[in-house]
């Protein structure tokens, strides 16, 4: 369908008005209910992250294509007026930039486990939310259903095998309650897991057994279901009191793609798709 009423995209970047703002504004909500009837703690982290942290989860050796980094002007040595001339003109060179050291992150959970470097997590297992705007530069950009810039919610979990495949059950059936709820037809399909290079020996091990499954709409990925195993809980030297490398996983809802889905969903009328989420929210509540 054409650009629904109310969003505006523009080279991967998007502005919503107030219908679609309001709606991802209620599903954002549903989401953060359901994990903190869960169990899970909020958790904020910082929007950029040190490209030598992210070079630790191996980012830039796997996706470097889709990598976005933040620099800042180098007026000492372009001079304001050059710098000013490149801004006119829509873009600074290599010679108005400092060293780029820090990073726009690609996922919204990279923050958690880098939070969590170098602690203990109890036997119990944690479990947290956070919201995150990620950063991807795509090779081409399609309206809500891919941007250079969109939000995510997440819900991570770090513990025992056990307690990480518990935490993707519960997504599985919440995400399953809600398509329900809502009417949206979506189709589950394993996938393989973003964190890892394709043409590598972990692709292959998913190939037999899946670490992610996405939920789609219409062949359109709005949410996903992963484990890493003890991937992050030994890059960032997480433990699990004394039994080794905490175990992870999380699920991932991307907002702008939900409200792609249900703006086709219910051809564009947002008054409509509001009306049904916030019934379904009122059903799972």
């Amino acid at each position: 369908m054409s650009i629904k009423t109310g969003v505006r995209v523009s080279e991967g970047l998007v502005a919503l008005e107030d219908e679609p703002t309001r709606l991802a504004e209620t599903l954002d909500r549903i989401f953060t209910r359901w994990a903190k009837g869960s169990g899970a703690v909020s958790l904020t982290v910082p929007p950029l992250l040190p490209v030598a942290d992210l070079a630790l989860l191996d980012v830039y050796r796997n996706f470097p294509q889709l990598a976005l980094v933040s620099s800042a002007l180098n007026v000492s040595v372009a001079g304001i007026e050059q710098v000013g001339q490149e801004a006119v003109a829509g873009e600074f060179g290599p010679g108005s930039l400092h060293a780029a050291g820090l990073a726009l992150p690609s996922s919204a959970c990279y923050g958690v486990y880098l939070h969590y470097r170098n602690r203990q997590v109890p036997l119990g297992g944690e479990l947290v939310t956070l919201v995150g705007q990620c950063f991807r530069n795509e090779d081409h950009f399609d309206g809500l259903r891919r941007l250079k810039a969109f939000r995510m919610r997440e819900v991570v979990a770090l513990g025992t095998p056990d307690q990480v495949t518990d935490h993707l059950g519960r997504s599985a059936r919440f995400l399953d309650a809600l398509a329900g709820e809502i009417g949206l037809p979506l189709e589950r399909r394993a996938a393989s897991d973003p964190f890892y290079d394709q043409s590598g020996e972990r692709a292959a091990f998913q190939q037999i057994v899946p670490v992610k499954h996405e939920y789609l709409y219409r062949g359109m990925a709005i949410a996903s279901v992963n484990t890493h195993n003890t991937f992050f809980g030994e890059r960032c030297s997480i433990s699990l009191s004394s039994h080794g490398p905490v175990s992870t996983s999380c699920v991932g809802f991307g907002i702008e793609r939900w409200l792609h889905a249900l703006a086709d969903h219910f051809g564009g009328d947002w008054d409509q798709a509001q009306g049904t989420v916030e019934k379904a929210e009122t059903s799972l509540a």
